[in-house]
């Protein structure tokens, strides 16, 4: 069964955003991510490399609620099995600890952390929540932060938060912390094919420094490619790291060529992976595509058609 119908689903609000505020607490959703292409360029001398990617927000959320407290804690639920409840050791409590540093306010609050998103599989759902975890906090301490400020803050936590705390499709430059809007005006719609393992974002790079370096580098037109159909984007972009995650995963190589198979369409890798994509302009059209992939594909691979925001 497919989990969600993007036909007759009217909700196609994709951004971080308060869903159900009371009294005495804080619930927000925080999105996912795809990666619509991604460059990485040669290693930094500091270790890093630098990327260029366009980043969208999906609607596949996790969900974080906050309640003040004496102390700082974290209640896990949804598919959280190998993450820690230790603030130190999770990237949402480490966000409320450099929040309440920052601001010299006491770390005092209660976060129930529900995921949705994988972690491993390239989504960005741990950024998310950090993200979402610094926008919330702010308010239910009532922090006088700068947008400015909290995105710095953002980027000493992750390379991905930066976006999350932007919220919007933008271009991602840097280590992730130079962002660029990139609004487009087409519906979007993706078929995300999560398989039941992750990859090492860390084996990846490792493996994407063992590689020839790619040898393309004119500038990519963002711009004009944000305003395609779903089929001439698919032809227009690529991931870096796609190679490099199919040598560190052959696995996942097999899954990606099985799905081309059933559904002849273009199946894209997601940052460092594992999730796999399928783009298409037309949420009919991703049902159709997941329902095939779910008639086809083992159980444990989870399907799910979501919808991209084009703010």
């Amino acid at each position: 069964m497919v989990h969600n119908n993007l036909a007759t689903d009217q909700h196609t609000e994709v951004v971080i955003t308060p869903a159900t505020p009371t009294a005495d607490a804080l619930t927000f959703r925080a999105p996912a991510k795809l990666n619509l292409g991604l460059r990485i360029f040669p290693r930094r001398p500091d270790g890093f490399h630098d990327i260029e990617s366009w980043f969208v927000p999906i609607s596949l959320y996790d969900t974080l609620t906050f309640h003040k407290a004496q102390a700082l804690t974290l209640q896990l639920s949804g598919l959280a099995a190998n993450l820690s409840n230790e603030p130190e050791k999770n990237l949402a409590g480490r966000a409320a600890l450099a929040l309440a540093e920052t601001a010299g306010v006491p770390a005092h609050a209660h976060i129930h952390l529900h995921k949705l998103i994988p972690a491993g599989g390239g989504l960005g759902g741990g950024s998310s929540d950090a993200a979402t975890t610094l926008l919330a906090l702010k308010q239910l301490w009532n922090i006088p932060i700068s947008t400015a400020e909290l995105s710095k803050l953002a980027a000493a936590l992750g390379s991905d938060v930066p976006f999350f705390i932007h919220g919007q499709s933008a271009v991602c430059r840097g280590r992730g912390e130079i962002i660029e809007s990139l609004p487009f005006q087409r519906l979007l719609f993706a078929v995300l094919i999560i398989p039941p393992y992750g990859t090492s974002t860390k084996d990846v790079y490792q493996e994407f420094d063992n590689q020839p370096a790619p040898v393309d580098t004119k500038a990519i037109p963002w711009q004009e490619i944000s305003q395609l159909s779903a089929a001439e984007i698919s032809a227009a972009i690529r991931n870096d790291l796609e190679a490099p995650a199919f040598s560190v995963t052959p696995g996942l190589c097999d899954l990606r060529d099985k799905i081309t198979a059933l559904v002849n369409h273009p199946v894209h890798l997601s940052g460092s992976g594992s999730t796999l994509f399928i783009l298409t302009n037309q949420p009919a059209q991703a049902d159709a595509i997941a329902e095939t992939l779910e008639n086809n594909l083992p159980e444990n691979i989870r399907i799910l058609p979501v919808c991209i925001s084009n703010t």
